[in-house]
């Protein structure tokens, strides 16, 4: 089993309804997120939840070229980040459903990681969010801040951190 942070905030007093109905579970390809999703599902089962399996592409920082400009990203490349991550979502979504996960949902942008997460949140109202501890770019997190940072700092609900 997965070692995790649990920053729990009870979103509902009622003890008859189940305290998260509406899961969001952040993923990014990385090798953290089998452990993100494996804790996804027993958490969806154990409280009958809704998911939505969310991923952000992440473009790369551009590059300024030899005249002073920056490089425009060619369509090319915007497609396959785009392709990948579709695969990302697709996987996992297949991987819930076999696991008996039931209404699924997907979302995917061009953004910001942590600021497209705080923004379904606050938009559709969800009641936890599962994440990992770490993603892709450990190089970016230093620089910026880690996601899961950032969402258990400003997320207006539970939060799942998978170690």
């Amino acid at each position: 089993m997965a070692a995790c942070i649990l920053t729990l905030t009870p979103t509902h007093t009622n003890t008859s309804t189940p305290m998260y109905k509406k899961i969001i579970v952040a993923i990014d390809g990385s090798v953290h997120t089998q452990m993100v999703l494996d804790s996804a599902i027993a958490l969806a089962k154990a409280f009958d939840s809704t998911v939505e399996i969310c991923h952000a592409i992440c473009m790369p920082p551009m590059l300024p070229d030899l005249m002073g400009g920056e490089v425009a990203f060619m369509p090319q490349m915007i497609e396959d980040l785009e392709k990948n991550g579709q695969k990302v979502i697709d996987d996992a979504k297949k991987y819930l459903e076999e696991k008996g996960v039931k209404n699924i949902t997907t979302f995917m942008d061009i953004a910001n990681p942590a600021n497209m997460i705080l923004e379904r949140v606050k938009n559709e109202n969800f009641d936890l969010v599962v994440l990992g501890s770490r993603g892709l770019n450990e190089f970016e997190g230093f620089l910026m801040g880690s996601v899961s940072d950032k969402i258990s700092h400003h997320a207006k609900c539970s939060v799942f951190i998978v170690r």
